[in-house]
């Protein structure tokens, strides 16, 4: 699949960048780790430049978002984990994917579709319960935008300099992934701590 992804984006360009970003954000065949180090490493080997890159990717991420959210939005939690049930197979998604990321969504709230950007699988998937819920569309293209911005421009960013070493990347967003949910807890958890302690102190009052 890597060297399949990497002949599409070399012959394509910037449309081959944005065709791949835009699906991994609606169905998640591909993983951003090697398309957008890989649009990087382009950058300082091509005419490609990467401020256009990191906005396209960007505008992609969003796109494919929104697709997934008006899905979310017509069919309904019942239906949407029957399609799964039956069909995630043929697409790499499990129902226990679809429940991680509700919880997420129900945890977090609205900071759910920032963070969960930054997470594999549950960055495309936090799309559908936010249009079931039919959250505040400005408001999810906003957070959208900041998170894969974010995440986007770090990984191009990365890319660029690693040079012909992009694919080394993989391994080291891997390991960043469960860092990043190890250090999520723990902030959930101190914030939990502090809100009980100021409850104590404030019926100690």
């Amino acid at each position: 699949m890597e060297q399949w992804i990497t002949e599409f984006m070399t012959q394509y360009g910037y449309i081959g960048v944005f065709i791949l970003v835009f699906l991994e954000y609606v169905i998640h065949p591909f993983p951003s780790e090697i398309i957008l180090t890989f649009a990087g490493f382009m950058t300082s080997q091509s005419d490609l430049n990467i401020i256009i890159v990191c906005i396209i990717t960007v505008i992609g991420a969003v796109l494919g978002a929104l697709v997934l959210y008006s899905i979310g939005a017509y069919i309904g939690e019942d239906r949407l984990y029957k399609f799964i049930h039956k069909r995630g197979k043929y697409i790499g998604i499990k129902t226990q994917d679809l429940d991680k990321t509700i919880k997420w969504l129900d945890q977090y709230g609205h900071w759910a579709i920032f963070i969960g950007r930054f997470i594999p699988i549950v960055r495309t998937l936090i799309s559908l319960p936010a249009g079931i819920t039919k959250m505040n569309i400005p408001l999810f293209i906003l957070l959208t935008a900041i998170g894969t911005g974010m995440w986007n421009i770090f990984l191009i960013m990365l890319g660029k300099t690693l040079g012909k070493h992009w694919h080394e990347i993989i391994v080291y967003v891997s390991m960043y992934s469960k860092i990043f949910m190890i250090v999520i807890a723990v902030i959930v958890l101190y914030v939990i701590y502090l809100w009980y302690k100021r409850i104590k102190e404030t019926r100690v009052q």
